[in-house]
């Protein structure tokens, strides 16, 4: 009898949140094979952003003060799409 194993594959999606006065967008860049390839191409395109002299940084984030639009990176597994609303917590029965 041969042995089957089960091979786990998954991969990353960088998605993008961009948030303006006027609009809240939601983009993803997916195909990253490991979560560490993905956090390194947040670090590049935030890298990209330092030579704008009105960005401001914060934990994967950048906000550009001369038209107030922030953008947001995250990397999750390319199952969870952070678009959905959150489950509500069920009410308790009585």
């Amino acid at each position: 009898m041969k042995k089957c194993g089960l091979v786990l594959v998954l991969a990353w999606t960088m998605w993008i949140r961009t948030q303006s006065a006027t609009s809240d967008t939601w983009n993803a860049a997916p195909g990253f094979p490991t979560q560490q390839r993905c956090s390194a191409s947040i670090k590049e395109k935030l890298d990209i952003w330092r030579q704008f002299k009105d960005a401001v940084f914060g934990d994967n984030t950048v906000t550009f003060t001369g038209n107030n639009t922030t953008m947001s990176y995250f990397c999750l597994p390319e199952a969870e799409d952070p678009r959905k609303p959150a489950a509500k917590p069920a009410k308790p029965q009585k």
